[in-house]
């Protein structure tokens, strides 16, 4: 019963660390130097990802109080990459309303430039804000950063 019990709260820990447990680290598929400078790319392993947090009007509000404290400084408060501080930055933030974006655009990998931050030139362009924010909050943070972009 013991063996079988614990079984048991294994898998419920398993599925919760599935369902909304920070993914590991990607790997990246390139050297993040060279080729991010060349222009747009895509990387595979963080496109695989999927988000487990259903984008609904709570989780986008969530997730746009959470950009307006951390990420409005520099994308500006529609993430029209026109924050205050971001005018002072080379390169400048993103326009996260286009529909396209350098780094990739699907959830998976908007979460893992939010999460580990992101390269430009070389040089940090964006902080990572894995340790800052749980998995939950992240995904929040897609759905939100997904309802500013361009709509076909």
């Amino acid at each position: 019963m013991h063996a079988r019990l614990t079984r048991s709260m294994l898998v419920v820990a398993a599925v919760s660390l599935v369902s909304f447990g920070a993914p590991p680290a990607i790997a990246q598929d390139h050297d993040h130097g060279k080729q991010h400078d060349a222009g747009a790319h895509t990387h595979a392993a963080a496109a695989k990802l999927v988000n487990p947090v259903k984008s609904t009007p709570e989780s986008i509000a969530a997730g746009g109080k959470i950009f307006q404290q951390r990420c409005a400084n520099c994308h500006g408060t529609g993430g029209l990459g026109d924050g205050k501080d971001g005018a002072k930055l080379d390169p400048k933030p993103s326009n996260l309303t286009d529909a396209s974006w350098k780094h990739g655009s699907t959830d998976g990998e908007i979460f893992t430039v939010i999460r580990d931050g992101a390269k430009a030139n070389n040089k940090p362009a964006m902080p990572s804000f894995g340790s800052q924010l749980s998995a939950p909050e992240l995904w929040s943070t897609v759905n939100f950063v997904r309802s500013l972009s361009a709509k076909p």
